[in-house]
């Protein structure tokens, strides 16, 4: 039996900040194509089950072509079953009524329950609450015997924002051989006991800079084969329009040409899709500025969507501006290393960001 686990693809995802309005309808839509891709591949590949694991759409009402389209994928693959669980995104959403529900849909609710799909594999889920009452886990039953999947969305072994958490040791003594989960968009895993292990898929693409890949990685699902109650997996990258962050660490003695010269060397190995950030840091000279839209001008039209941030700070000569006697900055500096009150930690500081809003500047009383 083949099993694909995947999560958070985020249809109609709505933060994408950055982009401009053509380029979020693009990234709006790959997110739905997305879907319909996933269950061609399953339909080639002659896989038996795909498991969406929460946040499969980015919103709890999303529009009647959205869910027209997502529809027809399922009904257009009788033959493979889509198991769903909600996440805290869509949360309590239903694709299909409950006069039309395919027998190829099936939608875990509130309350545990479990299916077998074939002669060995059982696949069971919760759509979890916000709060999850301990209650939960002892409704939690597989056969010994069976392989058991279970589907959740939610963090493991800890607390957030959305979630109060699903504790791995509630779960132990569960024959839980694989407990596929949605919600961490980075992926991850570990063991339950010693006989399950937990594993989040991450998510399908990115949504935004928070999901940023490492050079060469990408976003995609797992693909899980089964037999003889015996399960081997494998990584399948899938994502088109990653997100990266690239942290640039820069020198006192670096120049415009030197940080454009690393950042082509850096650049070279990324997708003209990918969505860029360039994060720079460290320091300068003053006399060697980062000249940030000459920089975005020089990479924006080689990738999908191009930005700069400017993290750097300016290495300013302090004891030439102090000697100076008819200047703010001279004034400024000596008033600042006078005061007996700070460290000079903090006076370096002080001294660093006031001359940062002095310059250039022609103030005037």
């Amino acid at each position: 039996m083949k099993i694909i686990h995947c999560a958070d693809l985020h249809i109609e995802v709505k933060e994408m900040k950055g982009l401009s309005v053509e380029k979020r309808k693009i990234k709006r839509n790959r997110m739905l194509q997305n879907f319909i891709d996933l269950a061609n591949f399953a339909e080639n590949n002659k896989v038996d089950a795909i498991l969406l694991c929460g946040d499969t759409f980015d919103v709890p009402s999303p529009t009647k072509n959205t869910v027209s389209l997502f529809k027809k994928v399922i009904l257009n693959h009788p033959n493979i079953k889509f198991f769903y669980v909600w996440g805290n995104h869509d949360e309590k959403f239903s694709p299909f009524g409950a006069d039309e529900k395919p027998s190829n849909f099936i939608l875990f609710g509130e309350n545990f329950k479990k299916f077998d799909v074939d002669d060995e594999v059982t696949i069971g889920g919760v759509s979890l609450p916000r709060f999850i009452m301990d209650s939960f886990y002892s409704t939690v039953n597989f056969d010994k015997d069976r392989f058991n999947i279970l589907m959740l969305h939610g963090p493991v072994n800890t607390a957030d924002q959305y979630f109060n958490g699903i504790y791995t040791n509630k779960l132990v003594g569960k024959n839980i051989d694989y407990l596929a989960l949605g919600h961490i968009h980075l992926g991850g895993s570990g063991k339950i006991d010693e006989r399950g292990i937990w594993r989040f898929s991450g998510c399908l693409e990115g949504k935004n800079f928070n999901d940023a890949s490492k050079i060469g990685e990408k976003k995609g699902f797992y693909l899980l084969e089964i037999e003889n109650k015996k399960m081997t997996s494998s990584f399948i990258p899938f994502s088109r329009y990653d997100y990266r962050v690239i942290e640039l660490n820069i020198t006192s003695n670096i120049d415009h040409f030197q940080i454009v010269n690393k950042l082509n060397e850096i650049l070279s190995n990324l997708s003209k899709d990918d969505i860029v950030k360039v994060v720079l840091k460290g320091k300068h000279k003053e006399e060697n500025p980062i000249q940030v839209d000459m920089i975005k001008a020089e990479f924006e039209n080689k990738f999908f969507h191009f930005e700069v941030v400017d993290e750097s700070q300016t290495e300013f000569d302090f004891e030439r501006y102090s000697k100076e006697t008819y200047s703010l900055k001279g004034e400024f500096l000596r008033s600042v290393y006078a005061d007996k009150t700070l460290q000079d930690a903090e006076k370096e500081k002080i001294a660093t960001i006031g001359l940062e809003a002095l310059k250039g500047e022609d103030l005037s009383i």
